[in-house]
């Protein structure tokens, strides 16, 4: 009888333990799933802060800042619109259209942020969206 009291107890905690495993795997699954929701706005301001060191001779910064910005802009549902303006001090601003929304926008600086080119460093200093007259 001892044996059987046993044998039902660690299946109990067996089961008990399997239901809060599938509870945690759908929390966490809640919690990274990238979902899209409509955004209303003209568009996303982006402004960066950039410093390379050692890159290739012949290509400027600002050459360098805007291949980086359109290669993320490829992850993300918007696209770079006009001249990417230069502020000084390696510092530039653009806009992206149409408005990212939140998950686009946590995916778009994590791109921008990463060494995706060689020996530049971007970090965004502004991004928020443009709203509608």
């Amino acid at each position: 009888m001892r044996i059987r009291k046993k044998v039902v107890f660690e299946v109990l905690l067996g089961i008990v333990g399997l239901a809060v495993g599938i509870v945690g795997v759908l929390a966490l699954r809640e919690a990274t799933l990238s979902t899209h929701e409509k955004v209303g706005g003209r568009g996303t301001k982006l402004v960066v802060d950039a410093d390379t060191k050692g890159g290739e001779e012949g290509q400027t910064l600002e050459e360098m800042v805007e291949a980086q910005l359109n290669t993320c802009r490829l992850e993300v549902s918007s696209d770079v619109v006009g001249e990417l303006e230069a502020l000084g001090d390696g510092r530039f601003r653009t806009t992206l259209e149409p408005t990212l929304d939140e998950t686009n926008e946590r995916q778009f600086r994590g791109c921008v942020e990463d060494w995706v080119i060689d020996h530049l460093k971007v970090d965004v200093v502004d991004l928020h969206s443009i709203p509608e007259r």
